[in-house]
């Protein structure tokens, strides 16, 4: 017996505003349970509270049993299928092969600038905006996940070390205790720790900035401010009771965030030639792919015959 799920109609009421907001957002989609609750409580549509929250997942979760919301809407990054299934046949694989030959070439776009940029996001729920940005300028995105293990850093002096050009570090994540303190602790182990040159790294916080919280009115994350949690302590004390999400920024703010962090730091006519390069050895590889596939199904239609 299957369950079925009745709305009330304040919860239609509620639908209608997610609908509106996905359609709203349509070129950010898919978007996150957490982005699309803190959209409503910017609306006012919702109230800004743990059992709200709750609630929206339920209600989301009918949405799209029911079919008022499409699946691919939303996503889990959690948790993750790793498909494993093999081939049909050999036939099927030197198709494909032959389909996706030599496809995906990217010229590395900032070879020629002074600086190497490294994108860092606290959360990996984002981290489809930020590459879907950052692949257009070949900048790398490195997802952190909380405060990084001493290995994972090291990995970054690593690359610092490496690189003879200044690396820079644009950082994007809470404005709250968590995510003022992960910042400033990689500065210092980096730095005091690891004694990376200050003259070989930069490190900014694009965002959330204590300005952002007010220039964009970003409500407030009623659990991040902990009594109990020493951080909560300090960051009250310096920024006062402001403890903001990113996912609180709308996706197509934060996209225009993502680009101006970027382009503030490039030297533009330097990347446009890179783009020219770029241009011309797809021109190239699409030649070759060409002659590459005509020989390819000769070859296929020749096998095919001999073993009939």
């Amino acid at each position: 017996m299957s369950r079925n799920f009745s709305f009330t109609a304040k919860q239609k009421q509620k639908l209608t505003e997610i609908q509106r907001t996905l359609e709203e957002l349509k070129n950010y989609l898919p978007l996150t349970l957490r982005q699309i609750f803190y959209q409503l409580v910017s609306k006012q549509i919702i109230e800004n509270t743990t059992s709200e929250y709750t609630m929206l997942s339920n209600l989301l979760k009918w949405a799209r049993i029911e079919g008022y919301i499409t699946w691919k809407a939303i996503e889990d990054r959690v948790r993750v299928f790793h498909d494993l299934t093999g081939w049909p046949d050999s036939e099927s694989f030197i198709r494909a092969s032959l389909k996706y030959f030599l496809t995906g070439y990217t010229r590395d776009l900032m070879q020629s600038q002074e600086k190497r940029i490294e994108i860092w996001i606290e959360k990996d729920a984002l981290s489809g905006i930020f590459k879907r940005v950052a692949s257009q300028y070949t900048v790398p995105v490195v997802v952190c996940r909380g405060f990084s293990s001493v290995s994972f850093l090291h990995d970054f002096a690593e690359r610092v070390e490496e690189s003879e050009r200044k690396t820079v570090m644009l950082y994007f994540g809470d404005f709250d205790p968590s995510g003022v303190e992960m910042f400033d602790s990689m500065k210092i182990t980096l730095l005091d720790e690891f004694m990376i040159l200050e003259d070989s790294v930069e490190f900014k916080r694009v965002a959330l900035t204590k300005e952002d919280v007010f220039k964009y009115q970003l409500p407030h994350n009623p659990n991040a401010l902990k009594k109990s949690d020493t951080r909560a302590n300090k960051h009250v004390k310096n920024y006062g009771e402001l403890a903001v999400e990113l996912d609180a920024l709308r996706p197509d703010i934060l996209e225009a965030k993502i680009r101006d962090g970027i382009g503030n730091e490039l030297d533009i006519d330097l990347f446009n030639n890179e783009i020219q390069k770029h241009l011309e050895e797809i021109n190239k590889l699409n030649k070759f792919k060409k002659k590459t596939e005509d020989f390819a199904k000769r070859w296929m239609k020749k096998e095919f015959f001999q073993n009939q």
